[in-house]
C-alpha cells in the first residue's frame, strides 16, 4: 500500500461537506490513516505551496486556504497519488469528470474542494504541515 495526502480546503470544510468527501474517498477505496483540522497560518500556506510561489494565482491562493479550518487527510491505497489525482479530477470542477470530488463539490477553479498532492516527495512535504515534522515559519 502506497500513502498520499489529501486537504479538504476552508470553504468545503465550512459548507459541511468534509464527512461526504471523506465517504466517497472510502466508497472509492482508500483506506483513511490519519486525520488532522487546523487553520493554517500564512507561514505555513507559504510553505505548503512553495512550488507556486511568484505565479499570479499564488496570493490568491493564501488568502483563500488561510480563511478557515482545513482537514488533512492521510490516505492508503495501491498507487495512491496517481489513483487520488484521477479520483478527484480536474483542478477546475468545470472540466473535472461528472463523479469525482472536484466535479460534485468545486465551486471554481479557485474555490475547489480539495488539494492532492501530485508526488511521494509532496505527499512527505504537505503530510507535515498538517500531522508534524514541518518548520513552521519561512527561512530568510
Amino acid at each position: 500500500m502506497d500513502r498520499t495526502f489529501l486537504m479538504v480546503k476552508p470553504r468545503a470544510v465550512s459548507e459541511g461537506l468534509t464527512g461526504p468527501i471523506l465517504a466517497e474517498l472510502e466508497k472509492g477505496g482508500f483506506r483513511i490513516v490519519g486525520l488532522a483540522s487546523r487553520r493554517l497560518t500564512s507561514d505555513e500556506a507559504h510553505i505548503f505551496y512553495d512550488v507556486h510561489v511568484g505565479k499570479p494565482f499564488f496570493d490568491t491562493l493564501l488568502e483563500f486556504v488561510t480563511s478557515g479550518m482545513t482537514v488533512g487527510v492521510l490516505l492508503e491505497a495501491p498507487d495512491a497519488v496517481p489513483a487520488l489525482r484521477a479520483f478527484i479530477g480536474a483542478t477546475d470542477p468545470e472540466k473535472a469528470e461528472p463523479g469525482t470530488i472536484r466535479a460534485t463539490y468545486g465551486k471554481s477553479l479557485t474555490q475547489n474542494a480539495v488539494h492532492a498532492s501530485d508526488s511521494p516527495e509532496r505527499v512527505m512535504h504537505e503530510s507535515a504541515i498538517h500531522f508534524g515534522d514541518c518548520p513552521r515559519t519561512i527561512a530568510g
